[in-house]
């Protein structure tokens, strides 16, 4: 199965500027000071948007570039020096041979680029 969630964190003022135009409502969210699992304390604000889960990865990009390009259609950009937003991709599950590989397009490279959006891919 694979997982994309994009998790936006930084100054509590910009975050709920963006917030506020997304195209889907964040899936959890956290202040400053609050303390994580690990039992360290949060020196920023922050939310988690689930974009899409799937076990083709084709699909899953589809349903990543869609939130993108709406995002992109609302004026919305992570190029504020105070909030910081990354695209987390995962793979949860059993590697089999021969599955589809995750192919990101130049296009969509320069997409996350363009919106300030740093990628993060894990197994």
């Amino acid at each position: 199965m694979n997982i994309a969630t994009l998790k936006v964190y930084g100054d509590s003022q910009a975050l709920a500027d963006v917030r506020d135009g997304l195209p889907a409502e964040p899936d959890s969210d956290w202040k400053k000071g609050d303390v994580r699992p690990d039992g360290r304390v949060r020196i920023d604000a922050g939310f988690y948007v689930n974009l899409g889960t799937d076990k083709n990865p084709m699909t899953l990009l589809k349903q990543v570039h869609g939130f993108l390009m709406e995002c992109q259609a609302r004026g919305i950009s992570f190029t504020a020096s105070n909030i910081e937003a990354e695209l987390r991709i995962a793979y949860v599950g059993d590697a089999t041979p021969g599955a589809p590989t995750l192919d990101f397009s130049l296009a969509e490279l320069n997409l996350l680029i363009e919106m300030g959006i740093t990628l993060s891919i894990a197994s």
